[in-house]
């Protein structure tokens, strides 16, 4: 008996589905019970999740390699798996530059930010702000943190809705529901203990299925091959050396953003900020940090050769432009390809879609228990610590609102769809927010002259800025040039073909006999169309969105400060423990420099009086 198929097309007038095999659905379900089934251990071992400490920052005692996996997990999530290589696909492999300025943003963080919150000691990064500068901005920029995580998670939940729903029978909220149930799960009972180690879980389920789509790629395409089809398509290139900001990559842009990226979610971000404070030291912060760095870098190169892969496949026959139509939008790329090239190993598809749901899993449960962190500790614990609630109502406070943020976030995956494509969406998230609240931060630790005020002027005009940018360059309609795609040698079902309208597919359509069963069809042309006008801010490539955001808030944040400390005749009294150790100790430097200076001209005085007093003496 024939060995069965584990994955069956079917083809229906413009839509490719597969039907999944008894071992992808066990895969998934294994996937799933294992997660849920670390954060049952975690609520019934150890400490049993009953303080708020144990609960959201697990003792403080976590070893370092599950914490670097899961700073490496939370920070590329399956936006990354998927978004990346269909970014890869349609504009080229710019984005793996990144690579080069992310470690030193991380760096800088390391030195910059992460001993004042050390020696802060607090749960969350916001916290320190109101020591700095006050309750308003603490609460103002946690609400900000809300926002923005809320919006990032409903992207991170489409992200493997649309895996599934593009090449499964699976509707696109049964997808959003099964990996939304099951995150919300464990991260209510387990709290940051069993998010740190379900994280290392998918990370290897990343990491499995990035090598699996690697592996077969290469073995039926052939290494060179792919890199050479690569190259000649345009998809490896140089970025271009402009200073335009409206191109999408450039060299510029593509450095900047690296650097403040990684600057943005290590230093002022309770996502990561959270994950680096579990570890009893600083110390052991940076080690876990810094073994993030080649995580990161090599998972993120391996999903942009990925998009290599995955175009070296379709060159001569592009899914997206296809009469057939298998699939409609460039997201659906990978899952695609999956199922299409690896359905014939039993499991292998379920395995690698299992782990784009891992990367899903592990950035969502990050995300639940930061908010939860964010809302119980900022704006919920003041109130409670006031009428003298005990501790216990305080854990339960903090696993109701994961709870809650876990429902809120399912239901909120409707605007993920309103972004454009998920790279993009997810940049416009973390750069509408995340710059202008840097800019907070980095005028708390760097600077001495920022008030209140100052710093809330600033945070308020760079998110009215970037998200007036972001918004309305979202719903212009702007579309960057896309690298060209081709449908040469595809073949499609005359009957099929005859009811596509000629108007799509142009004048390229080669002529055949009625009685030919296929077609073959050349490239499509790009059909001349008027742009219509579009306001010049819309045209900012997105890429640029957290740096001026960054830039903004300082500038305004920090000219703000001194124009009312002038006004006011008050100029803040800044402790040196709420500033950065690099600027103390270049400011310690500058200060012993000086007195060194005012201390030297006195002793040499001191030593020519000596020299001429002992000379007067010799004389008399």
């Amino acid at each position: 008996m024939a060995i069965k198929r584990v994955v069956l097309f079917v083809y229906k007038m413009g839509s490719e589905k597969a039907m999944l095999s008894a071992a992808d659905y066990i895969l998934f379900t294994f996937m799933l019970l294992v997660s849920a089934g670390i954060g049952l251990y975690f609520r019934f071992s150890g400490g049993k999740q009953k303080t708020t400490n144990e609960f959201l920052l697990a003792g403080k005692n976590m070893p370092i390699l599950p914490v670097a996996f899961s700073i490496m997990a939370s920070y590329l999530s399956a936006i990354t798996v998927i978004g990346t290589p269909a970014e890869v696909y349609i504009f080229g492999i710019h984005l793996v530059y990144t690579c080069i300025s992310y470690p030193i943003g991380v760096v800088i963080a390391s030195y910059v930010c992460l001993p004042v919150f050390f020696k802060s000691g607090e749960c969350t990064a916001y916290e320190y702000l109101e020591k700095r500068f006050g309750k308003l901005t603490r609460t103002l920029t946690s609400m900000v943190f809300l926002a923005q995580m809320m919006l990032y998670m409903s992207v991170v939940l489409y992200a493997p809705a649309l895996a599934l729903s593009a090449v499964t029978n699976l509707s696109t909220w049964t997808s959003v529901l099964s990996v939304g149930v099951v995150c919300t799960f464990y991260c209510t009972l387990g709290g940051m203990k069993a998010v740190l180690w379900t994280d290392l879980f998918q990370s290897m389920l990343m990491f499995i299925g990035i090598f699996a789509v690697l592996i077969k790629g290469f073995s039926d395409t052939g290494f060179k091959d792919v890199f050479r089809i690569g190259y000649e398509g345009g998809r490896i290139a140089i970025p271009e050396f402009s200073l335009s900001l409206t191109e999408r990559y450039t060299v510029l842009n593509i450095l900047i953003l690296g650097c403040i990226y990684s600057l943005m979610n290590f230093g002022a971000n309770q996502v990561q900020i959270q994950r680096l404070l579990t570890l009893k030291n600083i110390s052991r912060s940076r080690m876990a940090l810094y073994l993030s760095i080649p995580l990161n870098v090599l998972f993120y190169t391996l999903t942009c050769v990925v998009g290599l892969v995955i175009y070296a496949h379709f060159y001569k026959c592009d899914p997206l432009k296809s009469p057939n139509k298998p699939i409609s939008a460039a997201d659906q790329l990978l899952p695609f390809y999956m199922i299409k090239v690896l359905g014939d190993f039993p499991g292998l598809p379920g395995l690698c879609i299992c782990g784009v749901l891992g990367a899903a899993l592990s950035t969502v449960s990050s995300a639940m228990n930061s908010l939860s962190a964010v809302t119980m500790q900022d704006l919920v614990r003041p109130f409670l610590e006031s009428r003298r609630y005990s501790e216990k109502t305080m854990i339960l406070t903090a696993k109701a609102l994961t709870l809650f943020y876990g429902v809120l976030c399912i239901l909120m995956t409707v605007l993920a769809a309103v972004f454009g494509n998920l790279i993009q969406a997810s940049i416009i998230v973390w750069g509408m927010c995340g710059g202008p609240v840097l800019a907070v931060f980095l005028l708390g630790m760097l600077t001495t002259r920022t008030n209140e005020k100052g710093a809330l002027i600033g945070l308020v005009f760079s998110l009215c800025m970037t998200a007036w940018i972001s918004f309305g360059t979202s719903t212009s309609g702007v579309r960057s040039k896309i690298l060209p795609l081709s449908i040469e040698n595809c073949q499609v079902n005359s009957t099929l073909f005859s009811q596509i309208s000629s108007s799509t597919l142009g004048s390229s359509v080669m002529s055949m006999p009625p009685e030919t069963s296929t077609l073959s069809v050349t490239s499509v042309p790009e059909i001349a169309i008027e742009t219509p006008y579009v306001f010049p801010l819309y045209r900012i490539s997105y890429m640029w969105y957290a740096p001026l955001g960054l830039l903004v808030g300082v500038i305004v944040g920090y000219i703000s400060s001194i124009i009312i400390s002038r006004i006011t005749g008050e100029y803040p009294d800044v402790s040196e423990e709420f500033l950065s150790p690099i600027l103390t100790q270049y400011s310690g430097k500058k200060k012993g420099l000086k007195k060194k200076e005012l201390e030297m001209p006195g002793q040499e005085e001191a030593g020519h009086l000596s020299n001429c007093s002992s000379i007067y003496n010799s004389t008399v």
